[in-house]
């Protein structure tokens, strides 16, 4: 997720967040002053077959924030029967200059769909900082086969597909209306195989308004999408081409332009010195914390969350909604206390008369399990856990030397992984790939950890940024764990929002960023 560095700056941005054209559609759009109805839109509804597309390519630029930082293409290639199957070849690319390093992400995917868009094969590969992962499959017998290689290794899935359903690739999305018809009140719902995520997803389409607008030529369908409930808009002409996209209440734009236009991009990035994702992800506040990491209670007042997000609450940070005003802005805000996490004064042991026999070791069952990020079961991993904690058998003490290990033997930049076992090999990443590392090595030997993520205090950045750190369930309680800081027992400003490693477990983030304010309200020690 969010990156953080004792070393750096203590804190780095997690760009997938903030790339959101790979999910590939995030946030509800906006339709204000630059769009405007015009009418009876054309009848019939303007429908293109495949085969008969009028665009055999897209080239589309993509700013963030009011910057320029990549671009995207696909292109529509017959494949097979003539007019019976085609590939839609799809390409993202993004730079930018971050915290003093020049960033690069990139994403080749490769789709085989019927004449219907329907998904027969694939085969994607995702490009972070030199970081790899290939994922290729196919659809038959009502399952989604999947191979996944990172870092050497391969696994497969089997996905089942609802009965009687179809899957299409994301790529396809911003195609599908037009295939199916461009009808103003027209609503569309299917699934996807969503390779950013490696699950299906749903979509659900529905064709709005007939528009024109200052910031394209024409005449446009304004299309509302949602992924999984997160939207973007997009506006397509009669031709079907993609003429506008919006996401994130219009910070993120994508536009239809020519390839040189697209790439011109590119040269300028390398000279480009604006750290457009801090700034817009750093939650600034109204006083500094001279030292952050010794801070040990903390009360704070957060504004801008949605209503349907619930701040967490336990015996370190208990938060309840109230209904004030912050710097003039009306509106419900939680107010928190966060105390410092203490190794030696965990919680007591919850009695129930009501708790049913081996209750407790199946609501700690999934933070011992494997998963796609964290591979506890690996050999290497557990090698290397045993050999890091040697003869050590309590719990605490074998999580000190875990995080000792991870201080001494990895180097805190901001990179992106994809799993734990990517960081035990480059022995490099930023909060997220620490933490990964890290769970897996006390997973792999059984204790209970999950993935936490939220906000921490940053004081060279002066303010709060996103951030992952772990918890450990150790004999009565969980005992959050910070690799990046070194942390066995957190300081009081972290602030968590939500638990889960996989991206789908984000999303709600997606919703916070650029969004929320934090109010200090005390903290102690004062100085």
């Amino acid at each position: 997720m969010i990156a953080g560095s004792p070393r750096q700056y203590r804190q780095h941005v997690r760009w997938l967040l903030v790339f959101p054209f790979l999910l590939p559609l995030l946030l509800s759009g906006c339709a204000g002053l630059y769009f405007r109805e015009v009418g009876a839109p054309p009848q019939p509804p303007p429908r293109h077959a495949l085969r008969a597309w009028p665009s055999h390519e897209y080239w589309t630029g993509i700013i963030f924030n009011g910057e320029k930082i990549g671009l995207t293409h696909l292109a529509l290639i017959p494949a097979g029967e003539p007019g019976s199957r085609f590939e839609l070849r799809s390409e993202a690319l993004l730079a930018f200059h971050f915290l003093g390093f020049s960033k690069s992400v990139t994403l080749k995917a490769q789709d085989w769909v019927t004449d219907q868009l329907r998904l027969e094969r694939f085969a994607h590969e995702y490009d972070l900082d030199g970081q790899k992962l290939k994922l290729s499959g196919k659809v038959e017998r009502g399952q989604l086969q999947v191979e996944r290689e990172t870092g050497g290794r391969t696994s497969h899935e089997t996905i089942p597909v609802p009965l009687g359903e179809a899957v299409y690739p994301t790529s396809a999305i911003v195609l599908y209306p037009t295939l199916h018809g461009l009808a103003v009140g027209r609503k569309y719902t299917y699934l996807v195989y969503d390779g950013q995520r490696q699950q299906l997803a749903r979509v659900s389409q529905t064709i709005e308004a007939y528009q024109e607008s200052d910031l394209f030529e024409g005449l446009a369908f304004q299309v509302e999408t949602s992924l999984d409930g997160q939207r973007s808009t997009t506006w397509i002409n009669e031709r079907g081409d993609p003429v506008l996209e919006m996401a994130w209440h219009g910070v993120l734009i994508s536009t239809l332009e020519s390839e040189k236009r697209a790439k011109a991009y590119l040269a300028r990035a390398s000279l480009n010195k604006r750290e457009v994702l801090l700034e817009y992800s750093r939650v600034r506040t109204n006083t500094a914390l001279p030292r952050p990491r010794v801070v040990t209670t903390m009360q704070v007042a957060v504004q801008g969350l949605p209503d349907t997000f619930a701040l967490p609450s336990d015996y370190l940070q208990q938060c309840g909604r109230q209904e004030s005003q912050i710097d003039g802005q009306s509106g419900g805000r939680i107010q928190c206390l966060i105390h410092a996490a203490d190794p030696s004064k965990l919680p007591a042991e919850p009695s129930s008369k009501n708790q049913k026999p081996g209750a407790q070791e199946t609501e700690l069952a999934p933070y011992l399990k494997p998963t796609k990020a964290i591979q506890s079961e690996d050999p290497e991993i557990q090698k290397a856990a045993k050999d890091i904690v040697g003869g050590t058998t309590e719990p605490i003490p074998q999580i000190r030397r875990l995080i000792e290990w991870l201080q001494q033997n990895v180097t805190q930049k901001p990179v992106d992984v994809f799993s734990a076992l990517d960081v035990l090999e480059r022995r490099k990443a930023e909060c997220q790939g620490l933490t990964w590392l890290y769970a897996a090595f006390a997973r792999s030997l059984d204790i209970p950890t999950r993935v936490t993520n939220g906000l921490v205090y940053s004081r060279e950045l002066e303010g709060f940024l996103y951030h992952t750190w772990a918890e450990s369930y150790v004999g009565s309680g969980w005992l959050p764990v910070d690799p990046t800081f070194g942390q066995v027992g957190v300081d009081a400003t972290h602030l968590k929002l939500l638990d889960g490693d996989r991206l789908a477990d984000l999303l709600p983030l997606v919703d916070l960023v650029g969004k929320i304010r934090v109010e200090i309200l005390s903290f102690s020690p004062a100085s």
